[in-house]
């Protein structure tokens, strides 16, 4: 992965003196300069200049009206676009795996793409704000000491794989997927630019199976523009469903597709058999590993160079699959299906009977719905109408959480217990169905997981399924069809 840092503040010219030892001390080269913000890279060629010195982008953007090609340049209709509106122009009219810095006479202002496929951590030092792909990176520049803070550790155990704004380290802040910070004579302020509730809806669609025909369509779209990026992909594959599309859909393109599975010596954990079915299905090459004790080192911890306590001890071995397997086929990249689960909204609740019964009221049409869930979960009728009458009291604000006690200090509980949970997205419209806020939950828990993603590895990861535009049309589908036939 590049490496980047980002530094806006007042008057940077007074600060050339600085800015130079900075760039020695963390090896990268200055990129972009505005009268307020410099933007340093290990990968300069990557840098995509917004038109008229009005910023920059840290990573990889599309466009949505031409889902082709990863864009290098801007046309004279985008540059227009760009100028008038470039917070609601990236929202709107483009997506991709970003950190965008929109450069203004009066402020800066720095998003991350909604996905938070590229890592954001901040620190303040004064009136300045360092923002970098990593937290080495401000660390290497002398930005801040670091210290553990304890506080977020144990909250981060206890609002189980809750994405944050705060981190393990005292001083070192996340910018989190859909915020964006803005800089300017009056301080510093975050804020939501892209909510998901705002494509929440239950009427886009004219029935379920003009839905799935669409929701095919346009993930083989936004895959097939991102292998306008990467052209020998390596598919993380285990023959479940998220994997299979994106291998599927990446070979629809035409290219070479190779794929790896990683082996257990449990045979709950060989899936070697579906996996060997889809290869020979699309025409792949089949890459199978064995998960070895040996690569798992337990005095190391998985989380190395993360900021939040994340990962499991066996994803080492996982890793050195990985990496094995993209450098012996070549790859420029690893594609995997994490979050697809989460996206699609798949669910063992009865929240889709509850949303339906709101939106179509007591009707016939609530039997199907009822069986769906029944064959999904093995429950009884009378045990899924039974929860679905508990689902409004049990969830009436905010989002479904889940929350671990285990080993957590008594103290400690009695002070978190009750407070309410920091994120942005537990402020749902109160007309907001309990379907929609399980799904948001779930699409959160994918965001969490994609933050401890492999350092070491030396391609990125691509997780194409949590693409803007795919998040976007899933949140709009009633929570009834995500389980309609039982699957």
């Amino acid at each position: 992965m590049s490496r980047y840092l980002i530094l806006a503040f007042a008057q940077i010219g007074e600060s050339e003196q600085i800015l130079k030892q900075i760039a020695a001390d963390t090896g990268l080269r200055e990129v972009y300069r505005g009268d307020h913000i410099t933007l340093f890279s290990d990968e300069p060629e990557t840098i995509l200049r917004l038109p008229a010195g009005s910023g920059a982008i840290v990573g990889t953007l599309f466009s949505r009206r031409e889902n082709s090609k990863k864009i290098t340049r801007f046309d004279d209709n985008q540059i227009i676009d760009i100028l008038e509106d470039p917070i609601r122009s990236l929202r709107d009219d483009y997506w991709g795996a970003y950190v965008a810095l929109a450069d203004r006479s009066s402020n800066v202002k720095i998003l991350r793409d909604p996905s938070g496929a590229i890592p954001c951590y901040y620190t303040a030092i004064g009136k300045m704000i360092a923002c970098a792909s990593d937290v080495s990176t401000l660390i290497g520049a002398g930005f801040v000491r670091p210290s553990v803070n304890w506080r977020f550790v144990g909250k981060s155990l206890y609002h189980v794989q809750l994405p944050t704004a705060e981190t393990g380290l005292s001083g070192i802040c996340q910018l989190q997927g859909g915020c964006m910070l803005t800089i300017g004579a009056g301080g510093v302020a975050q804020s939501l630019f892209w909510s998901p509730w705002d494509y929440v809806a239950t009427d886009r669609h004219a029935n379920s199976q003009q839905c799935a025909t669409d929701l095919f369509q346009l993930v083989s779209s936004t895959i097939k523009t991102w292998t306008s990026c990467y052209s020998r992909p390596l598919v993380g594959l285990s023959g479940g469903l998220d994997s299979s599309i994106v291998a599927e859909c990446l070979a629809r393109t035409g290219i070479e597709v190779t794929c790896m599975t990683a082996v257990t010596d449990d045979p709950a954990g060989d899936e070697r058999f579906y996996a060997r079915d889809v290869c020979t299905a699309i025409g792949a090459k089949l890459i199978e590993s064995s998960y070895l004790d040996a690569d798992i080192n337990i005095s190391e911890s998985t989380a190395v160079a993360i900021p939040i306590p994340s990962g499991k001890s066996h994803e080492q071995a996982y890793n050195k699959i990985v990496r094995e397997a993209a450098a012996s086929a070549g790859a420029d990249s690893f594609f995997v299906g994490a979050g697809g689960d989460n996206v699609f909204y798949s669910t063992h609740s009865a929240r889709p009977l509850v949303d339906r019964y709101r939106d179509q009221g007591l009707s016939i049409a609530l039997i199907p719905t009822v069986r769906d869930i029944c064959q999904i979960t093995g429950a009884s009728i009378w045990e899924v109408i039974a929860e679905a009458v508990r689902i409004p009291r049990k969830f009436a604000s905010g989002l479904p959480w889940q929350m671990a006690e285990k080993y957590l200090h008594r103290d400690f509980l009695n002070s978190e217990c009750g407070q309410p949970i920091e994120h942005p997205w537990f402020s749902p419209p109160e007309s907001t169905s309990v379907g929609k806020k399980g799904h948001v939950a779930q699409i959160l828990r994918a965001l969490h997981h994609i933050e401890h993603r492999d350092k070491n590895l030396s391609v990125p990861m691509i997780s194409p399924l949590l693409s803007q535009p795919v998040m976007e049309f899933c949140l709009s589908v009633p929570s009834w069809w995500a389980v309609e036939g039982g699957a």
